[in-house]
């Protein structure tokens, strides 16, 4: 009721994540996005599935295979479907979601990872593990996005670690079509501003007129 006025109100694309454990609450969500205009859907699949016991959605094919498709029967926006590092196998998992309908992908989420406290001798989470983000996971995620370029015909969004503009240029070498930036913006709001800056300049400095020049060459 509050936020996605606010959004609908700025100009700019919008994209919403759509997580839920159970299939129906992610069904119930996209309903209510249909009605309105919220570009893109991005429909989160790393979540526990409570009637599998628990297990992600995204770890998986045909448990990600249904709800993609149960999700886009019903959707009247595009679909972009985010993908689990700790899927099974990611590239299977990619080709699974495209068969399924999804209209792109973005990938990775965040991978399953622990702190201790050593003085309390206990895990600094409550729930023991948490999704790890940010730079550590970048040569990981940079691996997925560039296997699954090579083996879907949908548009895959990279995210994993992006901190500056070299980061954006890796993963789109890697045949991502855009990226996602989240850790960096945490320490500096306006991180996404300077790098997209620095991208025109380095592609003045090197004659690119377009992203597709470099788009999946390696």
């Amino acid at each position: 009721q509050d936020e996605i006025p606010f959004l609908e109100s700025l100009d700019t694309r919008v994209l919403v994540n759509v997580s839920g454990s159970y299939i129906d609450e992610y069904l119930k969500i996209i309903e209510e996005i249909n009605d309105t205009n919220i570009d893109f859907i991005e429909l989160n699949i790393s979540c526990p599935n409570v009637k599998e016991g628990g297990m992600a959605f995204g770890i998986k094919c045909d448990s990600a295979f249904d709800i993609v498709t149960q999700a886009k029967k019903i959707s009247k926006k595009p679909m972009i479907v985010k993908l689990s590092p700790n899927a099974e196998d990611i590239i299977e998992m990619g080709i699974a979601c495209e068969e399924a309908g999804a209209d792109g992908l973005s990938l990775v989420n965040t991978f399953k990872a622990m702190a201790i406290d050593i003085e309390n001798r206990k895990p600094v989470f409550d729930n023991v593990t948490a999704g790890l983000s940010g730079p550590a996971i970048k040569p990981i995620a940079l691996r997925m996005v560039y296997e699954v370029c090579k083996n879907v015909n949908i548009p895959v969004i990279g995210l994993g670690g992006i901190m500056n503009y070299k980061d954006v240029l890796e993963y789109i070498m890697a045949g991502a079509t855009a990226v996602q930036i989240g850790t960096a913006t945490f320490s500096d709001p306006l991180a996404m501003v300077k790098i997209i800056e620095d991208l025109e300049s380095y592609m003045e400095k090197n004659n690119i007129k377009n992203l597709e020049e470099i788009r999946g060459i390696i």
